[in-house]
């Protein structure tokens, strides 16, 4: 009888690039340079390479804000206030 060993899986992820940041929040590249000269994103820099560390990227998404759309600006409240709608 012959025993298949199970395909190695890969280790979590301790950092990401930047492109692999993008790819893992569907935010844009500038929004996240952005936040990381700002301050908002935590970074690091090894060699030349700008890693953002997986506990930084998650805290940083948990302490986003959420922001509603201004409702005075949207079509369908301004066809109820009276306003036509282009």
């Amino acid at each position: 009888m012959t025993t298949s060993t199970p395909a190695p899986q890969n280790p979590p992820k301790l950092a990401y690039r930047i492109d692999e940041a993008v790819r893992a929040t569907g935010l844009g590249r500038s929004f996240l340079y952005e936040r990381m000269a700002e301050g908002s994103l935590k970074s690091v820099k090894i060699g030349g390479r700008r890693l953002i560390l997986q506990d930084d990227l998650m805290a940083f998404l948990r302490g986003a804000q959420v922001v509603a759309p201004d409702a005075a600006s949207h079509p369908i409240s301004q066809l109820s206030s009276g306003a036509k709608a282009s």
